[in-house]
């Protein structure tokens, strides 16, 4: 394997790792609650300029734990105020209602910080590079990438490896999973599965917390930045299936191939990420990996 080629795939994880923590969390909710929300880039948002306050104050290990935390909370407390009213609602309903809720997210971030990009600094341990020439035998020559970049990936297969976990070989992910087909069988057995749909919401936004943590220095920091990402992550749900976790990080990870392979070409760049969506959804109308029925 080339030294060029090793690289490109390295950078398209690292692209395809954003994608996927923010995707998770929308597939997580729409699988669960069947709720399309559209105020999730704003909670990647909120946890960007968050950690961006927290770091100076406690330092970044702490905000790192602090920050997912804090989304989690605000994340139980928005189910419960609003979005529990828009599970029987049809789609359009629940689009609008959370589309408007990040548009409000949106203008408070610009009359608290400005609507212009602020300073997110990497860690100091964090911000040099990684001489993978050492570590990979197969590379030849003096390689290097970015350790924040790494670090990246590294977290985002963390929570994909927490989040399948929870929900397969917990006793909170054997309800949950059982609530996405039965709701109603659950109630008639005595479980309160509205209780756990918050924390399946809280769980979400705290995904989209971890991503703003750690991909603000990436994508910078200001308010548009969360509707900027928040397209290309709903067409990787698309792509993916709708609801289908697995499916969203397999197509979180084939786009950033596809964008860090064509990275020479601006042009072409700019709309790779719609060409994928055409072609797999001329082929496989309910994405890679969705179910029929799942969207009715």
């Amino acid at each position: 394997m080339s030294n060029a080629l090793f690289l490109q795939l390295l950078t398209g994880l690292q692209l395809g790792a954003i994608y996927a923590l923010i995707a998770l969390g929308l597939s997580l909710i729409f699988g669960t609650l069947g709720v399309v929300n559209f105020a999730h880039g704003a909670l990647y948002i909120m946890g960007a300029y968050l950690a961006v306050v927290l770091t100076d104050q406690i330092g970044f290990i702490a905000t790192a734990i602090v920050v997912p935390l804090a989304l989690f909370a605000f994340g139980v407390v928005l189910e419960r105020g609003l979005i529990r009213r828009f599970y029987d609602r049809p789609h359009v309903d629940q689009i609008l209602v959370t589309f408007g809720l990040a548009l409000v997210i949106e203008e408070i971030a610009k009359w608290i910080f400005g609507a212009n990009n602020i300073p997110y600094d990497t860690p100091p341990w964090a911000s040099g590079v990684a001489f993978l020439h050492e570590y990979l035998p197969f590379l030849e020559g003096f390689v290097v990438f970015p350790q924040w970049r790494l670090i990246l990936i590294a977290v985002s297969l963390i929570v994909v490896f927490g989040l399948f976990a929870l929900l397969q070989f917990t006793r909170f992910g054997l309800v949950v999973r059982a609530g996405m087909r039965e709701p109603e069988m659950l109630k008639f057995l005595g479980v309160n599965i509205t209780q756990r749909f918050g924390v399946v919401f809280g769980i979400g936004a705290m995904i989209a917390g971890i991503a703003g943590v750690f991909g603000g220095p990436i994508t910078q920091v200001s308010p548009e930045v969360g509707m900027q990402l928040l397209v290309p992550s709903f067409l990787v749900v698309v792509i993916g299936g709708m609801g289908s976790m697995t499916g969203a990080l397999v197509a979180a990870i084939l786009l950033g191939m596809a964008l860090a392979f064509t990275a020479e070409i601006a042009a072409l760049q700019q709309i790779i990420i719609y060409l994928v969506a055409v072609v797999v959804l001329l082929t496989r109308p309910r994405g890679l990996f969705g179910k029929k029925g799942l969207v009715e």
